[in-house]
């Protein structure tokens, strides 16, 4: 694989130049995982930065009691491990393969060199950060404010807004017991909300094909009017 074409199509790389990512690439390590694996465990001793290369995956927190909550999904092109990178030595959460994915490896201590010579490069890494700060401020605002059929608006809303073919149908990327882990619910809390929003008029169901039938009352339930 040549691994600096892969770089030069992800964001986070972008307006980085040629010789900094043929460094970047001579110490990258590629790794394939089949679906359901483990990635990284939660307070795994890892100082190193991924990207995901194929397929998805999710990072996620555990309770003792064996409760989980996906904290955000991972598509081609998005890295992890910042703050093992970067700050600290132990991830703060567990990185899982929802298919068969691969992913690249770059050591953190070299990441950090590049990025102190490459303006560019700690450029894209605050604007990756500053939204996925903004990201999980509006997870912690559902988690405690609403209502699982709120959640599953404000949900719905946001994966809309990433979409660029048709902006009132969305085809789900995950099951739904994964997006009832992602909405800090249960699949059958879910499958109750997506029932009454159908029955409501506000969207139709088929299979993983969600498709918005009244975007005004679906912006209402997420607002909480």
């Amino acid at each position: 694989m040549d691994i600096v074409q892969q770089l030069k199509k992800i964001d986070l790389f972008h307006g980085v130049s040629s010789e900094k990512l043929q460094i970047l690439a001579a110490q990258a390590i590629y790794k394939k995982y089949p679906a359901q694996e483990m990635v990284i465990g939660e307070t795994d001793p890892i100082k190193a930065f991924y990207v995901v290369l194929t397929g998805r995956m999710k990072l996620y927190k555990s309770s003792p009691e064996g409760k989980e909550q996906t904290i955000q999904l991972l598509e081609p092109g998005d890295p992890f491990g910042l703050c093992t990178a970067f700050a600290t030595d132990a991830f703060p959460a567990s990185a899982m393969t929802i298919e068969e994915s691969s992913v690249v490896l770059i050591p953190g201590a070299l990441m950090e060199t590049v990025a102190m010579q490459e303006p560019k490069l700690l450029l894209n890494i605050i604007q990756i950060l500053s939204r996925r700060l903004k990201d999980s401020m509006a997870l912690i605002e559902s988690l405690a404010l609403k209502e699982i059929p709120g959640r599953l608006a404000s949900f719905l809303l946001h994966s809309l807004a990433q979409t660029k073919e048709n902006p009132e149908q969305l085809e789900l990327a995950i099951t739904q017991r994964e997006l009832a882990k992602i909405l800090g619910s249960t699949p059958e809390a879910l499958s109750r909300a997506l029932r009454k929003l159908a029955d409501d008029g506000i969207l139709q169901t088929s299979g993983r094909t969600i498709r918005i039938l009244n975007r005004r009352a679906l912006d209402d339930l997420a607002e909480g009017t």
